[in-house]
């Protein structure tokens, strides 16, 4: 069993937060809060939320089966529920051990909060990953945590060593290429595959996460480790990764998503999660060993600007460089496959669109500008996140109510990205919006910028987006250009498994042009 070193006793619910979170405490801003007090500003205790059970909590809500909100699959859902019945500010106070959070409906509240917050602003990670790395396998990581799960001072010294790296637009250049070549092997491999009698492929999705992993291991690596080999097998390192990053998302939202006392003891479901992330650190350990063999081996007479990240990171701090290169083999696989699967369904239930983008893709328009605006209109309506999440580091006043140090702010981005209110027909897929002149009514730009944040904001915002944003073009212009996708099922669903995913099976149907 692992100990709990935080936990040395166990509390009643309604303390577990000050135990878990011992930095949660009125922030020495307050005092300038007492120069502004009025009437007029309401206390935290006064904002409408979840009604809670002594000592237990709001927690009842959750349970499955009895719970009012217990039946929700996703975080649209359950923000959806929320505005519903309390409004534009939702308090949601001690919900499975966690911080207490305020979901903020007008895109000015939580931009002013995001803004306001210091050059560090706090993002807590999931807590079972934080235990991981800073007490069961502390001495392995040794304070380098990882943009994932460091915070303070720790992640600002790590953004800072890794985003000259990653934020360079020659960055785009130097990998086009190679995942050109991978999204050449990835679609070769994939017509193959398709049944002859329906042109249906069976393996969609099981070849687009091989994909993902390729182009991510490329880029984070500098070589590739042979996702689309003919046996791939169940213990092949690359599907051992697949597999990992699969059972991470799932594992993680039984434990922290759902009612589960892991903090207490450790439950199954911990153990299973984490001898997964044993595994993924393992595998991933290989193949930067690998990577670090074959630059050793090359040598470094090669110009800067084509040297790949790790081997510019190896320069800067070797601890940092194998930290970037293992969250980008855990965090960069199902988050591209997923947005890739959004583009591609929205394509093929609006054939027109699709027929737009081909002809777009078969000129010699290198701008790419409507390609670019599917991406945009397919990630507003299915984001690979529903919510960014800040905790405040100091008070706040918002929408007439007093918010301290310590609670955690959520955007509830998705759901607002599909309001009538910010986007005209926001329910529907349409491109256009983002390319229109200002005077058209469906001009992205008459909505606040906050509401559309795929990529989160600011300094958190993702450190990965400019690859991602080049693996789905190059990607999608292949297999539009190539290929009819048409959508044979129901409309696609989706649930949240910490990330939003796509319910199976898949109903592409792809014709070969």
């Amino acid at each position: 069993m692992y100990l709990r070193k935080f936990i040395e006793l166990v509390p009643p619910p309604y303390l577990l937060n000050r135990c878990i979170h011992p930095k949660i405490t009125r922030s020495k801003h307050a005092h300038h809060l007492n120069n502004v007090q009025s009437e007029s500003i309401k206390p935290f205790d006064a904002i409408p939320g979840l009604t809670p059970l002594p000592v237990l909590g709001p927690i009842h809500h959750f349970l499955p089966m009895i719970g009012s909100l217990g039946h929700l699959k996703t975080f649209y859902d359950l923000f959806k529920v929320l505005y519903e019945n309390y409004g534009p500010i939702v308090k949601l106070s001690g919900i499975f051990a966690r911080a207490d959070m305020v979901v903020l409906y007008e895109p000015e509240d939580y931009d002013q909060i995001f803004r306001e917050e210091d050059i560090s602003p706090s993002r807590p990670g999931f807590q079972t990953l934080v235990y991981y790395r800073t007490e069961l396998k502390k001495t392995i990581f040794d304070g380098v945590y990882g943009l994932t799960t460091a915070e303070g001072a720790q992640w600002r010294d790590f953004r800072t060593k890794v985003n000259p790296i990653f934020l360079k637009p020659k960055l785009v250049k130097l990998y086009t290429s190679a995942l050109s070549e991978i999204a050449d092997d990835m679609l070769l491999k994939f017509k193959k595959q398709l049944d002859n009698k329906n042109n249906i492929n069976k393996n969609f999705d099981e070849e687009l996460t091989k994909w993902s992993l390729e182009s991510v291991a490329y880029v984070g690596l500098g070589s590739r480790i042979g996702c689309f080999k003919d046996d791939l097998k169940e213990d092949d390192p690359a599907k051992i990764l697949i597999t990992c990053a699969k059972e991470v998302l799932e594992y993680t939202w039984a434990l922290e998503f759902r009612p589960s006392p892991w903090k207490y003891f450790s439950t199954p479901t911990f153990k299973k999660l984490m001898r997964t992330y044993d595994r993924q650190w393992e595998i991933s350990s290989v193949f930067i060993k690998e990577a670090k063999r074959q630059i050793s081996e090359r040598g470094h007479a090669i110009p800067e600007e084509d040297k790949s990240i790790i081997e510019k990171l190896l320069a800067v701090d070797e601890k940092v460089a194998i930290m970037m290169a293992s969250e980008m083999l855990l965090a960069g696989i199902d988050t591209v496959a997923f947005s890739v699967t959004s583009i591609l369904y929205n394509l093929a239930v609006n054939p027109e669109v699709q027929d737009k983008l081909r002809e777009e893709i078969h000129s010699e328009n290198a701008s790419k500008r409507y390609l670019k605006a599917c991406i945009k209109e397919a990630l507003r309506i299915y984001p690979v996140v529903s919510t960014n999440l800040r905790r405040t580091t100091k008070d706040h006043i918002v929408g007439g109510y007093h918010i301290p140090a310590g609670i955690d702010i959520m955007s509830p981005n998705e759901f607002l990205s599909k309001m009538e209110k910010y986007y005209p027909e926001p329910t529907q897929f349409i491109p256009d919006r983002w390319i229109v002149e200002k005077s058209n009514p469906l001009y992205y730009g008459n909505t606040h910028p906050m509401v559309t944040q795929p990529f989160g904001f600011g300094v958190r915002s993702c450190i990965g987006r400019r690859i991602a944003e080049l693996e789905i073009e190059i990607l999608i212009q292949k297999l539009i250009g190539e290929l009819k996708v048409t959508w044979t099922g129901p409309p696609i669903q989706t649930e949240t498994k910490v990330l939003n995913v796509f319910k199976k099976p898949y109903h592409f149907k792809f014709e070969q042009l």
